[in-house]
Formats: C-alpha cells, sequence, structure tokens
C-alpha cells in the first residue's frame, strides 16, 4: 500500500501491481455494461431504450425534473439528452413544460403514456438485478450498495 504525499491515508491501489483485468475501475465498468445490455435486451420488448427507461424512472419518482437533472444524473451532455427527450416527446411519453416560476426553465413531465411504461420497468430492472445478483445474500447486496454509494461520494477531485 502507498502513501500520498504529504498525509497519512493509505491507498490500497499501487502502480506497480496494477492490472486492469483485476482493476475495480475495470471490472465495475463491465459489470455496469453487462447489467446495461441485459436492461436494453429486456426493455426493448416495450420499444424503447435503457436510455429512455432510466429518463422516465427518474423523472417519475422526482429524482430528475430538467434536461440538466437527467444530463447529472446519467452522466451524459445535455446534447444527447435533448436528443433523446425529442425522441420520447414525439412518441408522447414526456412533454415539456415552462416553469411557472422561471419562464427559462423548461420541466420535463411523464405523460399517461409513459406512466404506463414506468410502472411495468421495476420488473424488468428487479428481473436483470436477480439473474446479476444470484447467490448474493441480502446483507452483500446491502454492504455491495453502501460501498459504491462511498465510491460516488469521495467524488471530491
Amino acid at each position: 500500500m502507498m502513501n500520498a504525499p504529504g498525509t497519512d491515508d493509505t491507498f490500497p491501489f499501487d502502480p506497480a501491481s496494477y492490472r486492469i483485468c483485476d482493476s475495480v475501475g475495470y471490472l465495475m465498468a463491465r459489470a455496469k455494461g453487462d447489467l446495461s445490455r441485459d436492461v436494453e435486451q429486456e426493455v426493448g420488448a416495450l420499444d424503447i431504450t435503457h436510455a429512455q427507461a432510466s429518463c422516465l424512472v427518474m423523472l417519475a419518482h422526482g429524482r430528475a425534473r430538467t434536461v440538466t437533472d437527467l444530463g447529472r444524473e446519467l452522466n451524459t451532455d445535455m446534447g444527447s439528452v435533448t436528443r433523446l427527450i425529442s425522441r420520447m416527446e414525439k412518441r408522447g411519453l414526456v412533454e415539456r413544460q415552462r416553469s411557472d416560476a422561471d419562464r427559462r426553465i423548461v420541466d420535463l413531465r411523464v405523460t399517461p403514456a409513459g406512466h404506463a411504461l414506468v410502472d411495468q420497468l421495476p420488473a424488468i430492472f428487479c428481473r436483470v438485478l436477480n439473474r446479476r445478483f444470484r447467490g448474493f445474500t441480502e446483507a452483500e447486496i446491502a454492504q455491495f450498495r453502501d460501498m459504491l454509494q462511498r465510491v460516488i461520494a469521495n467524488n471530491t477531485g
């Protein structure tokens, strides 16, 4: 284990023993890709993409309300999110609405057709997660979730 210069913190990763296939970052990216691919296949039956499903759920559950919010949550550029929302708007899944409080802000709202899809998504997401986490205990999943939240919280630059 190496110490950062000028600190007492111990860092568990050492460039001298780094191997890409054993890298936590590589493994997280692989796992995310596998989960995303599985969800993509499952939501395809609803004629939507994984990104569209994620947007619908975030909007429906109040996690996001604008394109900016969605971009931040999905870690995606605003142009991509805007195009995604435009496609969803054409399909009647979401609608744009100017904010009454600040006319510069455009809020996004899930339509009844969008809510009909949102109602089906938890079963799909859980089916994929149950497949991928087969053999894990509830305690292991809770610990894994906690670890991921800590990794995210450590984003201090």
